[in-house]
Order: C-alpha cells, then structure tokens, then sequence
C-alpha cells in the first residue's frame, strides 16, 4: 500500500526530477524544454495545494496542466495522463498494486485515445505503453515505480524527443520515496 501523502511526496520528486532536468530538455528543444518545466511546476503546485483523495490528487494535477496557455499536443498529452490516472485512481487515502497498474492502464487509453484523435504525439505515448509493461510486471507498488523508471530510461535512451525525456524524468522521481 501507498498512502496518499506517500504519493503527494512522489509526485513532487516527480516534478522536481523535470524541473532540475532543465538543461537537458533545452539541449533537445529550448522552447518545449521550458514548457516540461512549466508543466512539471504546475503539477507540483497543485500537489501542494490538494488536500483531497488520491483521485483528487491526480484531477487537481491536470486541471493544473490544463491551464498553461500553450495547448499544444505536450501539454494535452500530460493533461490526458494525469486525467486517465485520476480515472483509475482510488477515492481514499490508500493505493495498491492493483490501484496503480488499473491507473497505468486507463491513462494509457486515454492517452491513445487523444493521439488517434491527432492530439498527442507517438513518441510519449509510447513510452507510457513501455510503462504500463513495467508495471504490469511488478510484484507490488513499490517495486513498480522503480521498473517504470528503469524501462522507461531505457526506452529513450537512444533518441529521446523532449516531452518522452521529461516524462522519463517524471518517472525516476516516483521512484524517490
């Protein structure tokens, strides 16, 4: 079991994890670079300010991305994830394994879902399908964040594309407790 402030303390790594990674999205793409880090703020913010359950947490976060200005296919494709986990997500304080692999799985369908519709791009939905393996493939929650991160570094690793790298980085930080 993950606790939800558990959760809200991963999901800050998470964001910070992108926000440090500043350097690295610029070198790939300076203006989508800095969006990462837009997005990745937004969402910390609203980690932050939730007070809510899991679901909350996670509804908060994409409404939070939803509001940058720029509406263009990365900031739809991390609005769809976040809005797919919420989805899924438990309406308690608590998560499971199965919580967080139904979470993977119904972002991903959201996700592919606004890519057949030309809202977001292959390449992260792609990796987020590497993810939905990962954590398919876990014996628990915990163990998940980390061979999310692991595949997902490994997926990106030959010729990254700046939104699949944030959300590589996005990944490793759930990995932090």
């Amino acid at each position: 079991m993950i606790s939800r402030d558990g959760l809200s303390m991963r999901l800050f790594h998470a964001s910070m994890q992108v926000i440090t990674s500043e350097g690295e999205l610029e070198q790939l793409d300076v203006e989508n670079g800095k969006l990462m880090v837009e997005i990745a703020s937004a969402a910390s913010a609203a980690v932050a300010a939730s007070n809510g359950t899991i679901k909350d947490l996670f509804e908060d976060m994409a409404r939070s991305v939803t509001r940058i200005e720029d509406h263009g296919s990365a900031v739809r494709f991390w609005s769809t994830w976040f809005d797919g986990l919420a989805e899924a997500a438990p309406n308690g304080d608590e998560a499971d394994y199965e919580d967080l692999r139904n979470m993977f799985d119904s972002a991903l369908d959201d996700v592919t879902r606004a890519l057949a519709a030309g809202l977001c791009d292959v390449a992260p939905t792609d990796i987020l399908a590497v993810a939905c393996v990962a954590v398919s493939s876990c014996d628990d929650e915990l163990d998940a964040f980390d061979e999310v991160a692991d595949s997902v570094e490994e997926a990106v690793a030959n010729d990254p594309d700046v939104v699949s790298l944030a959300l590589s980085r996005f990944l490793r930080g759930l990995a932090q407790a």
